[in-house]
């Protein structure tokens, strides 16, 4: 009787400190642990899926194209308002104009293509 009490007592310890020290969570514990892993392995799944069946994909549409010998220009939705591009291969400049209303134009961008290119090679390169 005594043998099982000090037994009883044993396991009654053993179980408070695991609990305190964490070592032990028991089977509970870990099936949490196991059904978290599920749901995230899933929903990178359904992730990869969406992104290959090509759902996310979003393309840039020009609504229209003009090209002349020194001009180059293409207008887009801009949301409420319409964007235009010009691009001068004269004085090799990017302009971005906004119209407002199909009344006003204002310019929102001016770029020199040169240093506008120049850019996008040093990040492409990963140089400063």
């Amino acid at each position: 009787m005594q043998a099982q009490e000090t037994q009883t007592q044993e396991m009654q310890a053993q179980q408070t400190h695991d609990q305190q020290t964490g070592v032990n969570d028991g089977p509970t514990r870990q099936s949490q642990r196991g059904g978290w892993l599920w749901v995230s392995a899933g929903v990178l799944a359904a992730l990869v899926l969406v992104q290959g069946a090509g759902l996310l994909d979003r393309t840039a549409h020009a609504e229209m194209s003009v090209l002349n010998s020194s001009y180059s220009l293409m207008t887009t939705d801009g949301g409420n308002d319409e964007i235009v591009v010009v691009i001068d291969s004269r004085q090799e400049t990017l302009m971005v104009y906004r119209v407002f209303n199909r009344q006003r134009l204002e310019l929102l961008e001016r770029e020199d293509l040169g240093a506008l290119f120049t850019r996008a090679r040093t990040r492409v390169l990963g140089r400063p």
